[in-house]
């Protein structure tokens, strides 16, 4: 918060919205909403509400969430493998994914349950990005 305190503003171009740069009014707007309203420890709490973890391929570490259905004995799950776009993260997958382990409790079949791994493409969120060209 510190740094949002001591943020340094210039003064905007009069009648000028984005058309040259950032708008330096909308940007005092989200400047404050960080500074004064946003709870960082509530979101927080919210990622952490499934569970993430790093692997090596080709030699950069590649984050991702796993999760894994509570299932009934005989019982087996589909694996879902969902990777978001670009822009984007795997925080767009935050509603479904408990709808996918736990179909029950949404009102879904219980033949219906996936095992989910979804990683956070090269370069995006926790994934490292690559560190030279063609990694594919």
């Amino acid at each position: 918060k510190n740094r949002l305190k001591n943020v340094r503003m210039f003064e905007p171009l009069e009648d000028v919205g984005f058309q040259n740069g950032f708008n330096v009014d909308y940007m005092k707007e989200l400047v404050a909403y960080w500074k004064d309203k946003y709870d960082w420890r509530k979101e927080e709490a919210h990622l952490n509400t499934l569970p993430h973890y790093k692997t090596k391929i080709e030699g950069i570490d590649v984050h991702f969430i796993h999760v894994k259905p509570v299932l009934k004995p005989g019982q087996t799950a589909k694996p879902l493998l969902m990777v978001h776009g670009w822009p984007g993260s795997v925080f767009e997958f935050y509603k479904i994914i408990p709808m996918l382990v736990d179909p029950t409790n949404h009102g879904g079949s219980e033949e219906d349950v996936f095992e989910v791994i979804a990683p956070s493409i090269p370069g995006y969120g926790f994934s490292e990005m690559p560190h030279k060209k063609g990694f594919d």
